[in-house]
């Protein structure tokens, strides 16, 4: 998983206290845009899905877990597309 968020997520300083969080609820921002605007999921197998696998240059497993990340984030944007 640690290399899926690398390809994600902008690199980090090195801190005990740093929390992803933050990071992970901008995807998730963008991808509540996509539900709210375009009433369309972007789930993995949906055709959002698709097109945002391929735009994030993402095997079909590497999305899976990322949107399973997005899925465990306790935040309410991430809680939302769900």
């Amino acid at each position: 998983m640690i290399s899926l968020l690398s390809l994600v997520l902008p690199v980090l300083p090195a801190r005990s206290s740093s929390d992803l969080n933050p990071d992970i609820e901008k995807m998730c921002q963008g991808l509540a845009v996509i539900n709210t605007e375009l009433g369309a999921t972007a789930a993995p197998g949906s055709p959002m899905g698709k097109r945002m696998q391929t735009e994030l240059s993402l095997s079909q497993a590497q999305y899976g877990a990322l949107w399973s990340l997005m899925k465990l984030t306790n935040t309410s944007t991430c809680s939302s597309l769900y």
